[in-house]
């Protein structure tokens, strides 16, 4: 397991890794749909190989959709009601925020402005 992976674990108060993996694939995932590829490929060298992965799929396709779309995404992927993909996406993002180099602003810059708040009250 990841030290990420753990660290969204536990600030995501989860009992199992698994439930943290899974959120940050789906988050990761989700993102790749909505940023340039560039800004995939900036992110992706920064991860472990195996949430590095999920930034590939989408290819960094520049979709626009908003926070509603984004947030029924990942509680698809996830599995999750919107309420807890709302709180652990807030959670993933800012753990990504925090152990990369930096979550490129190219990547901030294409969440919707709802999910910004959102990351910006979880780092509070």
């Amino acid at each position: 397991m990841s030290e990420i992976v753990e660290l969204i674990r536990r600030r995501a108060c989860l009992a199992e890794s698994r439930d943290a993996e899974r959120v940050a694939h789906a988050v990761l995932r989700t993102l790749s749909e909505r940023i340039s590829p560039e800004a995939a490929a900036s992110l992706a060298v920064q991860l472990p190989a195996e949430l590095a992965d999920d930034l590939r799929p989408g290819g960094g396709r520049g979709e626009r959709y908003e926070l509603e779309d984004f947030v029924g995404r990942i509680a698809h992927r996830a599995d999750l009601t919107d309420p807890e993909a709302v709180h652990r996406a807030g959670v993933v993002l800012d753990v990504l925020g925090r152990e990369t180099v930096q979550v490129a602003d190219e990547v901030w810059d294409v969440l919707p402005q709802p999910l910004r708040r959102l990351v910006e009250a979880q780092a509070a």
